[in-house]
């Protein structure tokens, strides 16, 4: 990528979309574009394809979603996922139709051991069944 190339990435605020920016900026890429959920909702398929038509990223890294925890995720399981596979696929393809160079899609789960001490030492991961939800 160029430093002044339009990278946008969405999910800015959250763990692994703000590592991603503070990198950026570190690697002195100058052109970062980054929206809160108040200014665009990824799940609004027509306020995406107007911000892709407005602001024509060249990149974009995909680290939005909806979290909650485990609590959250067990009890409003459905909700999660289609929320999720929504803002997903209108960012995706949204990136497609007006012609971004690259996107990087970014997906998490539960990954740690179901039984793990907490918090969680390094020798306890991979080490057992890995929490359902």
């Amino acid at each position: 990528m160029q430093q002044d190339a339009k990278i946008y990435v969405a999910g800015h605020r959250g763990m692994v979309g703000s590592a991603i920016v503070r990198e950026l900026k570190r690697q002195g890429y100058n052109n970062i574009i980054i929206r809160t959920h108040a200014e665009l909702d990824l799940l609004n398929q027509q306020a995406v394809n107007d911000f892709f038509t407005t602001e024509r990223p060249e990149y974009v890294f995909l680290a939005a979603a909806k979290v909650g925890g485990i609590e959250a995720n067990s009890s409003a399981l459905a909700d999660f996922m289609y929320e999720n596979m929504m803002l997903e696929m209108n960012a995706i393809h949204a990136a497609w139709q007006y012609g971004c160079r690259k996107l990087e899609f970014l997906g998490s789960s539960c990954i740690y051991p179901r039984m793990a001490p907490q918090p969680i030492p390094e020798n306890c991961l991979l080490t057992s069944g890995l929490e359902k939800n």
